[in-house]
């Protein structure tokens, strides 16, 4: 039985979102007491998303880069830290070749809360891998089930989210890709993105929320107020929160 009861109940509704070389547990451990949830991340798993890594801080952009051979010691650490900030924890995850990811997300599913599969990412060089946003591409539809069915395989005692951007397919289009591996997943943490706005397409998130009443879901982007929150938690269970996290702006979190 995965372990949604304790996620369901939790009385803090902020999660902090997961940021490309900054969500450590030391980061983590800033924000004691603050948020229901902390997402580190995201992890490289195979040595396709390492290299991928290694290639996207060449230009300049942070990420998390660590020796393979020492992964599972290291998200271990990272997790114990943050777990310090009396938060749950999910961990945020990249790679292309499943039997090489497989071992360590075994790992990972023993110290962390949720295993969050990154649908996300848009730096070029891993959706050249047909990974990140790419993954919910049409095209790449049997890559996304292959890599669910066999995480399914693992029966990991904790849940799975996928980490997702909203218009990057249009809503009728991630519907109908999330349905075909609905039974595979028990969270949607999705990032509002509304190309040329800067506040949150709410009506996207509304129209995931009616076709998956049974997910949890967190939903993100341009929240940074208790009103923003507050008009964001009418289609999800969750608000994360990332920008007004780096820009001291959380005043606010501990008045929901």
């Amino acid at each position: 039985m995965k372990k949604l009861d304790k996620i369901y109940t939790i009385p803090k509704k902020i999660v902090l979102a997961p940021m490309a070389g900054i969500t450590d547990g030391d980061f983590c451990l800033k924000y004691i007491d603050t948020f229901g949830i902390v997402c580190l991340g995201a992890f490289n798993l195979d040595f396709d998303t390492d290299l991928a890594s290694k290639k996207i801080c060449n230009r300049g952009r942070k990420e998390f880069i660590y020796e393979l051979s020492e992964i599972d010691e290291k998200i271990s650490s990272e997790i114990e830290k943050a777990k310090k900030s009396n938060s749950l924890v999910s961990v945020n995850i990249r790679f292309n070749d499943f039997s090489k990811a497989k071992s360590h997300i075994v790992e990972i599913s023993k110290n962390a809360d949720i295993l969050e599969l990154n649908c996300h990412c848009r730096q070029p060089e891993i959706t050249d891998l047909n990974l990140g946003q790419n993954l919910l591409k049409f095209e790449n539809e049997s890559k996304l089930i292959n890599f669910l069915e066999n995480i399914q395989k693992l029966n990991l005692e904790i849940p799975i989210f996928l980490k997702l951007r909203a218009n990057f397919l249009n809503a009728e289009e991630l519907i109908k890709s999330l349905d075909k591996v609905r039974g595979y997943f028990d969270g949607i943490h999705i990032d509002c993105f509304n190309p040329g706005k800067n506040h949150a397409d709410l009506e996207y998130l509304k129209k995931i929320r009616e076709n998956f009443p049974e997910k949890i879901i967190i939903g993100n982007n341009s929240v940074n107020s208790v009103e923003s929150a507050k008009e964001m938690l009418e289609y999800a269970d969750f608000v994360s929160v990332a920008r007004c996290v780096l820009s001291n702006n959380i005043e606010w979190i501990n008045k929901m």
